[in-house]
């Protein structure tokens, strides 16, 4: 019995260990979605650019991804996407979340509808994307401080969208409670797996959402609803990495001047 006692407590922070990695998994993993969701609306872009100037490009497509060309589902997670990116944009500005008419006591459920929305889009979109092996359109490379303020804005929607929507929900399905502030084991996992993304896929791949609709005006071609979409979103990611860049401006200013 007094072994059983002895070992009781190493037992326990074990099991607190595991539950501590799954949780930094878990929260990881999900606070990815948002800028898997940019790649996923680039290489759509991209796919409804090609489709448009040549009609046997579509029919090359498989079914999964031209349903998604056709039927506009990308509608879906582009409003989910847009309203993370107002979010973050208010919060960035006033250092207020907007409610968006949820009550403390529905978010909780609303994160994971959230969640599990934005997980089926990707899942289904991305799959369709590698099939038809469709990449991001990379003719037209933006200047570097351009690529490095909209990294730093898709950086603050993901740390926005982890705070308010993926740690909620993982923490009161492992904890039965919301923690306060992330580990510095956190930050750095999320960090790295970020800068893969971004250097590997998302560096040259995102400006789709930018180029393709000034490259269609340049051709005299018709710009879709869905690339108005996409352009906006990603001058809006941009704004709030300026909002950033002029805030820390500003305190190194203070830091000088003080």
């Amino acid at each position: 019995m007094v072994q059983n006692k002895e070992t009781y407590p190493e037992t326990q922070c074990g099991g607190a260990a595991v539950k501590e990695c799954c949780r930094i998994i878990a929260t990881t993993l999900l606070s990815l979605l948002l800028p898997l969701s940019f790649l996923l609306l680039s290489r759509l872009s991209a796919a409804r650019y090609f489709s448009s100037i040549n009609d046997e490009q579509f029919h090359k497509f498989s079914i999964l991804i031209s349903f998604f060309l056709q039927i506009k589902t990308t509608l879906i997670l582009s409003l989910l996407v847009s309203a993370v990116a107002i979010g973050a944009l208010t919060h960035s500005l006033t250092g207020h979340i907007p409610p968006f008419l949820i009550s403390e006591r529905r978010r909780f459920y609303a994160a994971w509808v959230l969640l599990f929305v934005m997980q089926i889009c990707l899942s289904l979109g991305i799959y369709g994307t590698v099939d038809a092996e469709i990449n991001g359109y990379t003719i037209g490379k933006l200047v570097p401080a351009r690529r490095a303020v909209f990294a730093l804005g898709l950086h603050e929607m993901m740390i926005f969208w982890r705070r308010n929507v993926v740690k909620p929900a993982v923490d009161e399905t492992i904890f039965g409670f919301s923690g306060e502030g992330f580990s510095w084991a956190e930050k750095a996992v999320l960090a790295v797996a970020f800068g893969n993304l971004w250097w590997r896929s998302l560096r040259e791949e995102a400006e789709a959402l930018v180029v393709l609709p000034w490259v269609r005006v340049g051709l005299g071609m018709d710009v879709e609803a869905m690339d108005g979409v996409g352009w906006g979103l990603y001058y809006l990611t941009a704004a709030i990495g300026g909002v950033w860049v002029v805030k820390g401006f500003l305190w190194g200013l203070t830091r000088i001047f003080r």
